[in-house]
């Protein structure tokens, strides 16, 4: 019985530590396949643009949402707003998210930023698999497997006729949907800048 104990024990043992040697091998490979230099990182932009166009009637306008968290400057390569992540060397990809509104479907937007340090990388419908050392970006979007160079878009675009009827009549709306994402490519980690605290 004491024998078998001690077999047990053992084999516990040996197991545990192979599944670590094989946890800490994939840390170390996923680190050392990422070949981006410390100091830059990879910038993608995901934003969904709902706008409202009249087709007849006195349609009442949507909602105003908040307002955006972050801007881009493309040609500066500059990218400020409310960062609450850590600027550092562990920093992969930076992915700015958000959705707006416009014309008779409302105004306003609402976005923000997410640091991400390691892939793969998933929230909701999306999920980033792989980002190449050239700074291309394969990801999943709902149903579609995406592959992003840098300064490309993917851009999918749909609409709905929208119908309100109050009792005054009918008034109906044309809501186009412009879902986008944009892969601005590798920047500097020195030319991110955090909105300061009013």
């Amino acid at each position: 019985m004491k024998i078998n104990n001690f077999k047990n024990g053992l084999i516990t043992i040996v197991i545990a530590g192979v599944s670590l040697l094989l946890v800490s091998g994939c840390e170390k490979n996923q680190e050392e396949n990422w070949i981006i230099d410390s100091d830059k990182c990879v910038f993608i932009d995901h934003h969904v643009n709902t706008n409202g166009e009249l087709i007849e009637g006195n349609y009442i306008e949507g909602p105003q949402v908040d307002f955006p968290t972050y801007t881009f400057n493309a040609e500066n390569e500059i990218l400020s707003g409310d960062i609450d992540f850590s600027i550092n060397k562990s920093l992969k990809v930076i992915y700015g998210n958000g959705i707006s509104l416009s014309g008779l479907a409302g105004g306003g937007a609402g976005t923000g930023l997410t640091g991400i340090y390691e892939l793969p990388y998933e929230q909701g419908a999306f999920k980033i698999t792989d980002v190449e050392s050239n700074g291309t970006v394969h990801l999943l979007y709902k149903d579609s497997s995406i592959v992003l160079n840098v300064d490309e878009e993917w851009i999918n675009v749909t609409s709905r006729i929208d119908t309100q009827d109050f009792g005054e009549g009918v008034a109906k709306a044309n809501l186009i949907t412009t879902d986008k994402f944009v892969n601005y490519g590798i920047i500097e980690k020195s030319n991110i800048e955090k909105w300061e605290e009013d």
